[in-house]
């Protein structure tokens, strides 16, 4: 495992609060999983493009392939598009705020 592997472990085990999504067993750096919401198959890549399967809001960590399982929402259209929605929601948020940054820097080099 590679040390932004082991970054991005630790900062997703950080985020779930040491908890499982699902049933709330507390987790370890071995004991989890992250389960995608919308799975990572070849069709659902077609379909809803890598940024999607990939970003962290399409994964749950988890503690057991039962919990995996529960998260689950390909077969749900309806569910699937509001986690599009929030993903996309938060990625316009990030660039609007950098945006702004990088506008008030330019602004603040001109004085």
């Amino acid at each position: 495992m590679t040390e932004v592997e082991k970054y991005q472990r630790q900062k997703a085990l950080a985020t779930c609060g040491g908890v499982c999504e699902v049933c709330g067993k507390p987790l370890t750096n071995s004991t989890w999983q992250g389960a995608h919401r919308i799975a990572n198959t070849k069709t659902n890549r077609a379909k809803w493009g890598n940024f999607v399967i990939d970003h962290p809001l399409n994964i749950a960590i988890v503690c057991s392939l039962a919990c995996n399982h529960v998260c689950n929402i390909g077969y749900n259209q309806g569910e699937c598009l509001k986690l599009v929605q929030q993903i996309v929601q938060k990625e316009l948020g990030n660039f609007q705020a950098s945006k702004y940054f990088e506008e008030k820097k330019l602004q603040e080099g001109r004085n």
